[in-house]
């Protein structure tokens, strides 16, 4: 008898491929304009870092004064033993916080709030045991502390030790010898900032002289 041969049992039915959404070349595409919208953000976050940072308003810019100075008034209430006398900031003016390159046209100028405050305190014992204090006190709050040597023989406040940490918004801090007289002194750096002054503004850095963010009848100018 003629037998007829078996045939494979038929194997699984394949699934249907599905369709890409992408092709390999749009998906390059679409990874190389990412890229380049990234170097885009990242040049230009740079450019404007080089420039010296995002030009605020005249108001932003007295905001940023006055909360320099709120930073030196709570610093000075902290120091343990208190200093003599009512805190009362004065001006100091900056060498670095100038255009070299040109970049402030029409309005647009650039300052950095720097204030200092006299310490008066019974004595240099007093002052380092206030410094003492305060250090802890920023070292439980989670900055950075750097210790500042005792000037040398023959410099104002020969023998004082000092300390320095950066506060939020990039104010810096430091309890030292001032560097002219030599006596304690607390001194507040804010951030070179970019900012609108406008013929006619209502606030003007320059007369402002305690940093309290108002030009008073004492700080206006006599013309």
């Amino acid at each position: 008898m003629q037998t007829t041969p078996l045939l494979p049992a038929p194997g699984p039915a394949e699934a249907p491929k599905k369709e890409r959404l992408f092709s390999r070349g749009q998906i390059v595409g679409i990874a190389a304009s990412l890229a380049c919208v990234v170097l885009l953000a990242l040049a230009a976050a740079g450019c404007q870092a080089f420039e010296g940072g995002r030009v605020r308003s005249t108001d932003e810019f007295r905001a940023y004064v006055q909360d320099t100075t709120q930073t030196g008034a709570d610093v000075y209430y902290e120091l343990t033993p208190t200093p003599t006398g009512a805190p009362y900031a004065e001006k100091q003016g900056s060498s670095s916080c100038v255009d070299d390159f040109g970049f402030d046209d029409g309005d647009v100028t650039r300052d950095q709030p720097i204030f200092t405050w006299d310490l008066k305190f019974a004595s240099t014992d007093d002052y380092r045991t206030a410094l003492k204090s305060l250090k802890a006190v920023w070292k439980k709050q989670g900055h950075q502390v750097k210790d500042l040597p005792p000037a040398a023989p023959g410099e104002a406040g020969h023998g004082l030790p000092g300390i320095t940490t950066t506060l939020d918004d990039d104010i810096e801090v430091t309890v030292h010898p001032g560097y002219y007289t030599g006596k304690p002194e607390l001194r507040v750096e804010g951030a070179c900032t970019r900012y609108t002054d406008e013929y006619g503004d209502e606030y003007d850095y320059m007369y402002d002289d305690n940093g309290d963010g108002t030009v008073d009848d004492l700080e206006k100018p006599d013309y």
